[in-house]
Formats: structure tokens, C-alpha cells, sequence
């Protein structure tokens, strides 16, 4: 696959940082251990990875903001809300891919993504 390997590094921290944050605001009340979990595929002529964590989820109300430039719901000092809207930008505009989540409140985060494969001949 043909990509930008540093900004495509720069989305798997961005988004294995949200997961580690996610789940320390979960052990910090419910006193256990959580999971990342990162899985790659080929899916069709994408390249796909899936990261998964065991946090708290995203309420319902934010979930439309959450690829926002700023937006954040951490505190002061803990992120800055670029993040989401930069892994973003990376993967739809540079990878021509997608970047979406699935979660449920109390049950954590799922985040696929995928980039197209410029190895199979799709652009």
C-alpha cells in the first residue's frame, strides 16, 4: 500500500491515545484494567484497521461534534481537539478513505478506518 506513513502514524496515535484516555476515565471508577484492541484487514481494495477500546463510550449528544476542529471533552490542559479532525482530514482527504466509529455508552469505542490500497490499482 501506498501511503503517508508519518501521518498515517500520526492517526494510530491520535486515536490510541483517545482509547488509553477513554478507558483511564473507566478504571478511575470502576477500579479494572481495559483493552485496545487494533486489528488490520483487507477489505475489498481497502486497507483496513479497526481499534477498539473498552472505555466509556460517546454520549449521544456529542457524537456529531467529535471530528470537530477544538472540539474536546477533556479537561484543561489534556487535549486540545485536533486530534479526531486532523486523523480525519489524513485519512479522507490524503488516503482517500474513511474514518468512522461505532460505540455505546458504557461499553466503549469501536473505530474503523480504511484507506485504498494504491497496490490493487485503485485510486
Amino acid at each position: 500500500m501506498f501511503c503517508y506513513v508519518g501521518d498515517l502514524n500520526q492517526v494510530f496515535l491520535n486515536l490510541i491515545v483517545n482509547a488509553a484516555h477513554a478507558i483511564a476515565d473507566v478504571v478511575g471508577t470502576r477500579g479494572c484494567k481495559g483493552t485496545i484492541r487494533v486489528r488490520t484487514l483487507m477489505d475489498g481494495s481497502m486497507v483496513r484497521i479497526d481499534i477498539a477500546d473498552t472505555g466509556s463510550g460517546i454520549p449521544e449528544p456529542i457524537r456529531h461534534r467529535i471530528f470537530d476542529p477544538f472540539f474536546t471533552t477533556k479537561e484543561v490542559g489534556k487535549g486540545t481537539g485536533q486530534g479526531l479532525a486532523i486523523a480525519r482530514s489524513t485519512v479522507v482527504t490524503k488516503h482517500l478513505g474513511s474514518l468512522t466509529f461505532e460505540t455505546e455508552v458504557g461499553k466503549g469505542q469501536h473505530s474503523p478506518f480504511g484507506c485504498r490500497s494504491m497496490a490493487s490499482g485503485t485510486n
